[in-house]
């Protein structure tokens, strides 16, 4: 199965980080897809904007793979990649809106534990 990638800009606008909506990248490798976001969110800037940082975000295994491109001023450092669970990503909206362009659905959110489970004779029973 292919992989597909969405990418994220983080801008720098009137001082604050702000980000545009996320975007699903055609390329299913890696490296083509890192250098099409990276075309794309440096040619989509507004005048004033300052580029902070490309995430890249793909879903593999159940799990995050997330590449980043920081900026430092003018200099564009090398892209860093980590992996990252789904749940953990709670506290970034840039990610989540990548994980929403993706479709991806939580694992956690989708499993509801039963009110009464009964293991080896003994019945157990979830408070309401």
């Amino acid at each position: 199965m292919a992989s597909i990638y969405a990418s994220v800009a983080l801008i720098r606008r009137n001082g604050a980080i702000v980000f545009k909506p996320a975007r699903k990248e055609a390329p299913i490798q890696g490296t083509q897809a890192r250098k099409a976001a990276q075309r794309h969110w440096n040619g989509s800037l507004a005048t004033g904007d300052i580029l902070e940082k490309v995430v890249l975000v793909r879903e593999f295994n159940g799990r995050l793979e997330i590449a980043e491109r920081p900026r430092n001023g003018r200099k564009e450092n090398p892209w860093v990649s980590f992996c990252r669970d789904i749940e953990a990503t709670e506290n970034e909206p840039h990610i989540q809106a990548c994980i929403k362009e993706l479709g991806i659905k939580s694992f956690s959110h989708l499993i509801t534990p039963p009110d009464i489970l009964v293991i080896n004779g003994i019945t157990y029973r979830r408070e309401l």
